[in-house]
């Protein structure tokens, strides 16, 4: 399972909660990037600046989505990459799940996050954002799951969707 979504979208959150029930392996792309590397996300947006991150995440996903034994979280940003998003959707491994919401919502969950880089520019920026990934999102999943839903609502339709009945 892997699941895809703008900031704020709750992917961490229910992707933790899935793999708790299920027994398999959590990982969070951003966490993995952040290990692999040594630097924070934010240090590698400044150093190496959105496209250098984008390789590195690319990079990231090769690395893990063989392991069919993981739930496996994406940045936000992870489909505006060309490669990644032909990752995602020539996987044979995962189902992908886009974990959608309005933007109002998402921006509201997350507007005072120090730790996202692409939130510096403010609400109208975000927005723009927030706008050009919704057909990459749509494009490179295999189903779309309300994310303004409570999490273990979330929970239970993943767990249902993959065939692994009532939590």
């Amino acid at each position: 399972m892997i699941l895809t979504g703008f900031m704020g979208s709750g992917k961490t959150t229910a992707g933790k909660r899935v793999a708790g029930v299920t027994g398999k392996e959590f990982i969070d792309l951003d966490h993995y990037i952040v290990e692999e590397n040594g630097q924070s996300i934010n240090s590698i947006f400044e150093s190496q600046g959105e496209s250098g991150f984008r390789q590195i995440e690319k990079e990231a996903l090769k690395n893990v989505i063989g392991n069919t034994d993981a739930v496996i979280s994406t940045g936000g940003g992870i489909i505006t990459y060309e490669e990644s998003r032909n990752l995602l959707k020539e996987n044979r491994n995962h189902t992908v799940y886009f974990l959608s919401a309005p933007f109002d919502l998402l921006y509201e969950r997350v507007k005072n996050d120090e730790g996202r880089p692409m939130l510096k520019n403010g609400y109208d920026s975000t927005k723009k954002l927030y706008d050009s990934r919704l057909k990459f999102y749509e494009e490179t999943s295999h189903y779309q799951i309300d994310a303004s839903l409570d999490v273990a609502e979330i929970e239970t339709i993943l767990l249902e969707m993959e065939g692994l009945g009532n939590s």
